[in-house]
């Protein structure tokens, strides 16, 4: 019957995860993008800064091999 193609994948177990996946992607662009790539750019900054900043390296909870504040943020 003709009207059978009308609704075909059209039922609300279909376009309720389908809105679900472009709503999640529409927020993950607009929203955590920037927001990780304005905090990448921070941590680089940063890493820049303290570069020249040495400091003790720590493993174990044990003093270990000195390295720069910078190198914590790379």
């Amino acid at each position: 019957h003709p009207n059978d193609d009308v609704n075909k994948s059209q039922s609300s177990n279909d376009t309720f995860p389908t809105a679900m996946h472009i709503a999640a992607a529409i927020s993950v662009t607009s929203r955590l993008v920037p927001a990780v790539t304005a905090l990448r750019d921070t941590l680089h900054g940063k890493a820049e800064e303290f570069k020249g900043l040495i400091k003790s390296g720590r493993t174990h909870l044990m003093d270990a091999t000195p390295i720069t504040l910078g190198q914590e943020f790379s």
